[in-house]
């Protein structure tokens, strides 16, 4: 109600800036009291995506192990061998070479020697009494089944083969991850092989360090921590003009407990050396090798010892006994039969 006409127009200025005040007022509660209910909402969301990332990662939490060099001498922690100067427990053995050169055909000799327990290019084996397992990326499954086919010796029945020849990667599908990994601790694999590393890789660019590293890793945790196996195998590419050399990223070398390379493709000789080894003290690598075509029959390579000799390389001890005859001895007669007169009257 205006009591003074002559100060109306200042009274109605300041009820309506009275008016105004208090919108103001209200509009600030309002906004204040939707700030602290948004971040209450963020703040859970957030708590949600922690817990949920720490489930999917509680398989990597990293395992601390301490203990003093005393402790760890009378544990005994030295690199127990699978296959002696080539792939350890626990290792990642990458098998190198340019396209054609039979590295995966090594790869799956490796198996055959981890389920057999016959030596591998003249090295010791310690059979695995478990299954192996292989992703198979750069090859049919059909081919990899027909190939193995032909090895001696082997239960078929050891061996599992996820056939991801173009059709995607399964391993990063969680459904599929988890289907393969039940099955392959169901027939308790112990040794997987990822044929190949590029044909395995999703990322943008294979000469991304970070990108080939985070790949390892998952290559790593799925074989060893989710499956259980005790050695993983990757094929991987190289060139010809650089065969020790892995396509893309240096990484590849560093993350490697061992590395096998191949050389020679085509009808060229093959040799097989090791260009990395992490050994325990006193263990040694292997020695270079020169290795023959693949049995027709079985699709095994052999040593080729006469072409070693030539080269200068060792020979393993198992290759040089086949190697040479013994000599008789002063008790022993020397053999003279022989069938060569009998040939000569055919001429």
């Amino acid at each position: 109600m205006i009591q003074f006409p002559e100060t109306a127009a200042t009274e109605w200025a300041v009820a309506a800036e009275a008016i105004e005040a208090e919108h103001r007022l209200r509009r600030k509660i309002q906004h204040d009291t939707k700030v602290e209910e948004e971040t209450a909402r963020l703040m859970v969301r957030h708590e949600a995506t922690l817990a949920f990332q720490q489930e999917l990662d509680a398989d990597s939490t990293p395992v601390l192990e301490m203990a003093s060099l005393a402790d760890y001498k009378a544990m005994g922690v030295a690199p127990v061998s699978i296959i002696d100067g080539v792939i350890n427990v626990d290792g990642v053995c990458l098998m190198l070479g340019p396209s054609g050169s039979g590295k995966s055909t090594l790869g799956l000799q490796m198996i055959h020697s981890m389920q057999t327990g016959e030596d591998w290019l003249g090295q010791p084996v310690k059979p695995l009494m478990g299954g192996a397992g292989i992703m198979s990326y750069d090859m049919d499954g059909a081919m990899v089944v027909d190939w193995m086919s032909g090895f001696p010796n082997m239960d078929p029945a050891k061996v599992s083969i996820v056939n991801a020849y173009k059709r995607g990667n399964p391993l990063g599908v969680a459904p599929m991850r988890a289907q393969i990994v039940a099955g392959w601790k169901a027939m308790n694999v112990e040794v997987v092989v990822i044929d190949s590393f590029s044909a395995s890789f999703f990322g943008h660019d294979q000469n991304d360090a970070a990108a080939v590293q985070a790949h390892y890793r998952d290559l790593t945790k799925f074989a060893l921590t989710e499956v259980g196996a005790k050695a993983l195998v990757v094929i991987v590419h190289s060139t010809v003009a650089s065969p020790d050399k892995a396509r893309g990223s240096t990484v590849h070398h560093d993350v490697a407990d061992s590395i096998v390379s191949v050389t020679g493709t085509g009808h060229e000789e093959r040799e097989v050396r090791m260009v990395k080894y992490r050994a325990a003290l006193g263990a040694t690598q292997m020695d270079p090798r020169v290795v023959t075509a693949p049995d027709s029959v079985t699709h095994l390579v052999s040593l080729d010892p006469g072409a070693m000799t030539l080269k200068g390389m060792h020979l393993p001890a198992s290759l040089a006994a086949q190697a040479f005859t013994p000599m008789p001895t002063a008790h022993e007669a020397p053999d003279t039969d022989s069938d060569e007169d009998e040939e000569g009257d055919d001429l």
